[in-house]
């Protein structure tokens, strides 16, 4: 404790809080084996509690994927549709994906994927694509060599001048959408960003897992990896519990709630 007060400042707030959880976890691992070890109870309260982050439905994408292919600039509108299906059916993040280039987005190999350069905590990785995904980036960039008239641009996700996207106007552009549709967040949650395509992701290929009768424990892992996580328990920030996920985790004990179609 004299650690934890030593230097203690008001110009630096919550150093003090970090330094007694930090003595905190390390003694409850020292506690795992020598169990007379005492740890101090913390005497700060939680500055924040989590807003539960929006979840979009399959019908909430569709609308803003069709929202935004209504917009009169054609090119606009092809851009922003699929960079919106990008998101919701790969998770990654929309830093990631407005920094591909040409040459990250392989279509053609074997198995056709994304190819993720060093992001967050300098990990590169592979982002492997459904069929139906590469069929829509197929057509994407059909429509891109047409607006760009033979004019080469190293952003896979660009403009009509071979710029990249920015990120302010497109959060701009993706609010508008959420007027149109008339999606909106429900009491105690977060309002619908770009980065909730993400949360989505996460806790749909939960669910499937779940229904298919998977081991999740043992498929977390490659989820992480799947997100370019440092390990599942970064990975649990993006599980929410949706009312899906809970009917099919309470069938798992209560049969009566399963589908009839599924009971066994």
């Amino acid at each position: 404790m004299d650690w934890v007060m030593l230097g203690s400042s008001l110009g630096r707030p919550y150093r003090d809080e970090h330094r007694l959880l930090a003595i905190r976890a390390f003694l409850l691992q020292i506690r795992t084996f020598e169990e007379q070890t005492g740890v101090p109870q913390s005497q700060f309260r939680r500055r924040y509690k989590r807003r539960a982050p929006y979840i979009f439905s399959d019908q909430e994408i569709h609308q803003l994927m069709e929202a935004a292919a209504r917009n009169p600039l054609r090119f606009r509108a092809a851009t922003v549709s699929t960079l919106i299906g990008l998101l919701a059916s790969t998770g990654i993040r929309i830093g990631e994906a407005l920094r591909l280039t040409m040459a990250d987005v392989r279509l053609d190999r074997t198995q056709a994927h994304l190819y993720i350069h060093e992001t967050k905590f300098g990990k590169s990785r592979n982002v492997v694509l459904h069929p139906s995904t590469v069929e829509h980036l197929r057509h994407y960039m059909s429509a891109r060599a047409t607006a760009l008239r033979g004019r080469q641009a190293e952003p896979f996700f660009t403009n009509t001048i071979c710029r990249p996207l920015i990120y302010n106007p497109l959060r701009y552009t993706f609010r508008q959408l959420l007027k149109q549709t008339g999606i909106a967040p429900s009491a105690g949650q977060r309002r619908p960003t770009l980065h909730c395509f993400r949360h989505t992701f996460a806790v749909k290929r939960l669910t499937l897992w779940q229904r298919e009768g998977t081991d999740i424990r043992k498929q977390l892992p490659w989820l992480s990896v799947y997100l370019g996580h440092q390990g599942p328990e970064t990975t649990y920030w993006y599980l929410s519990a949706t009312p899906d996920l809970l009917r099919d985790a309470g069938a798992l004990f209560d049969p009566e709630l399963m589908p009839r179609g599924d009971r066994r």
